[in-house]
């Protein structure tokens, strides 16, 4: 016989394709090799978010050492402003005539304190219009500032108000994945003779390296209560103590943010160092509101 005019096998010839179980079990094993390189890609991108996140604190407390720089020792203003003298919120209200601590902007007829983020942004490369009230509010609304103040693990975007006054007169809202520390920054309701609450002014902190000044947070209360605000209850309070009392206040109960970073949250305290903590009562415990400042 020829040997030139044998032929394989029909199977041979074509190759073996794929049996029906054999391709279930390469499915199989790719769908189990992504169940496993899921988890670890989304713990990779929101590591990536906070370190961003670490990053945007960084910035605003270079911002917040500017200010200080350039106005007499002050960080900006911001809280509710107890019993501004004159009654008005205004440079005089402030105890600021030369309105040197502070910057301004125009509101009607008088001249109000910046809202915290648009105080900070100036020093960050945004140039805030202070003519008017509604110029303030167009900025305010716009991306360019926002994102200074944005973390990119935040899922949802909140909105609110950083001045007010008992009279009721507040500041145009703003955008923010930050809270800010009342106790520091306000003018507080306590008499300055016998306890002389700091109002932003930096060197009457005794701890500055103990108290916040910037935090990740939400409003308090996203309805009623819409301000990225910590205050104090006492003259020792830290975190623990704001998020323990106000369950029980009627000032909102949603201020920090537990599931931002995976129960992590970043803190940059008043001498500009920036830290992460877990959201447990025991690291709450180590960021000071008002405990450290007298």
């Amino acid at each position: 016989m020829d040997i030139a005019t044998v032929q394989p096998p029909a199977d041979v010839r074509r190759g073996r394709a794929f049996t029906l179980v054999e391709l279930l079990v390469v499915i199989g094993i790719i769908a189990l090799l992504i169940s496993i390189l899921l988890p670890s890609l989304a713990l990779m991108r929101e590591r990536g978010n906070q370190i961003k996140c670490l990053a945007n604190l960084r910035s605003i407390g270079q911002a917040g050492l500017l200010h200080v720089n350039e106005h007499q020792g002050y960080l900006p203003t911001a809280g509710w402003q107890w019993h501004p003298t004159g009654g008005v919120v205004n440079p005089a209200g402030l105890d600021d005539p030369d309105a040197r601590k502070y910057d301004y902007y125009r509101d009607e007829d008088q001249r109000r304190p910046l809202p915290v983020t648009a105080a900070l942004a100036q020093y960050m490369g945004f140039n805030v219009q202070t003519d008017s009230r509604a110029a303030l509010e167009h900025d305010l609304a716009s991306d360019a500032i926002q994102r200074l103040f944005r973390c990119p693990s935040q899922q949802t975007t909140y909105a609110g108000w950083t001045q007010h006054d008992s009279a009721g007169w507040q500041s145009p809202d703003e955008v923010s994945s930050y809270a800010f520390n009342e106790a520091l920054l306000g003018r507080r309701d306590k008499d300055p003779q016998t306890t002389p609450f700091p109002a932003g002014l930096q060197v009457r902190v005794t701890a500055a390296s103990q108290v916040f000044f910037v935090m990740d947070g939400r409003t308090r209360d996203a309805q009623t209560d819409r301000c990225f605000l910590v205050f104090e209850f006492g003259l020792k309070d830290t975190l623990e103590d704001f998020q323990t009392k106000i369950q029980t206040s009627p000032q909102g109960k949603e201020l920090v943010d537990f599931w931002r970073h995976r129960r992590r949250v970043n803190v940059l305290f008043v001498d500009g160092h920036v830290q992460t903590f877990s959201t447990d009562a025991g690291d709450l415990n180590q960021i000071g509101v008002s405990q450290g400042i007298y």
